[in-house]
């Protein structure tokens, strides 16, 4: 990304989701490279969180930034129970 991008240029990023999945957004560019890490609402069982992106690489022409997935965590410590055991959310699967 040359200087001339900042200062009112939008990025086009792809979120690469856990299960590979791959969704599309497009955000500011509020410098003159891509964020570190995009962080996007999310929810697992009625609980809020954010699901994690952190910065992979430029694809393409003209250049996309692409996130893979990192991690989920909850949006507020409310969220979380108060005797430290997991969060209740859906049943793992065999």
């Amino acid at each position: 990304m040359s200087d001339d991008h900042a200062d009112g240029w939008m990025l086009t990023c792809i979120l690469i989701a856990r299960d590979g999945s791959e969704t599309s957004l497009t955000v500011p560019a509020l410098a003159r490279r891509p964020p570190n890490r995009i962080r996007r609402p999310s929810e697992i069982g009625g609980a809020a969180v954010v699901d994690v992106y952190v910065f992979s690489e430029f694809r393409g022409t003209p250049q996309r930034a692409v996130y893979l997935y990192e991690s989920t965590v909850p949006q507020s410590t409310d969220e979380l129970p108060a005797d430290g055991s997991p969060p209740a959310g859906p049943a793992p699967s065999d």
